[in-house]
């Protein structure tokens, strides 16, 4: 049986961490961090089948430059000047190993262009081999996702998930909690969606798994 799991963290200064950083290591890259002069290269990291950016449908046709991961991570860390921010938001996932390599690329695409659609923002995707040492049947992903929205030339407005309830609330919202809560069952839909259309019965349920906000 499919093995649910979703979990959300945020990517804060806070605690030493940034978007640039997160970004290289996850998708095997080399980033550089212009605000720190700090050079991320994980280019010999192994395990990192496919890494891509996806950007809203909007705004896709005139945001390329947030297709370059240097780029893109340089604008998120740019765009905030609190030494605690926020400065990125990472969901992980696995990923069925009844489906193979193709179709978990397909399924996370899909889930990725939902993110990206639904928030504004652009989804830095890094899918994982299991571990050496580990369960053979871990296939797993990582979307790291701007705080911001994409626009043409940067990044706007802070996207709706990442505002305070109270922000929220005036904007007929309901609390971030809940939205993550919309995320994961959406997942789950997802991936039984997948399953079901390359001929696996097996079913998943969301909700097991916890995450920050």
């Amino acid at each position: 049986m499919a093995i649910y799991h979703l979990s959300v963290k945020p990517v804060s200064r806070g605690v030493g961490r940034s978007s640039t950083a997160a970004s290289a290591y996850r998708a095997a890259a080399r980033v550089a961090d212009e605000r720190t002069g700090e050079t991320f290269d994980y280019t010999r990291k192994r395990g990192v089948e496919h890494a891509e950016i996806v950007l809203p449908s909007a705004t896709a046709s005139e945001a390329g430059w947030a297709r370059d991961r240097q780029r893109l991570w340089n604008a998120a860390e740019r765009a905030e000047h609190r030494k605690d921010a926020r400065v990125a938001r990472e969901y992980e996932v696995a990923l069925p190993y009844e489906l193979n390599a193709t179709q978990r690329l397909e399924l996370v695409r899909a889930f990725a262009q939902e993110l990206a659609d639904r928030h504004g923002c652009a989804v830095d995707v890094a899918v994982h081999a299991p571990h050496r040492e580990g369960d053979t049947r871990n296939h797993h992903a990582h979307l790291l996702t701007t705080t911001r929205a994409v626009a043409t030339t940067g990044l706007g407005t802070k996207t709706d998930i990442e505002l305070k309830d109270t922000d929220r609330a005036r904007k007929g919202l309901g609390p971030a909690r809940a939205e993550v809560t919309a995320i994961r069952e959406r997942w789950a839909t997802l991936v039984n969606e997948h399953l079901a259309q390359h001929g696996h019965a097996a079913d998943v349920i969301g909700l097991q798994d916890g995450g920050q906000l």
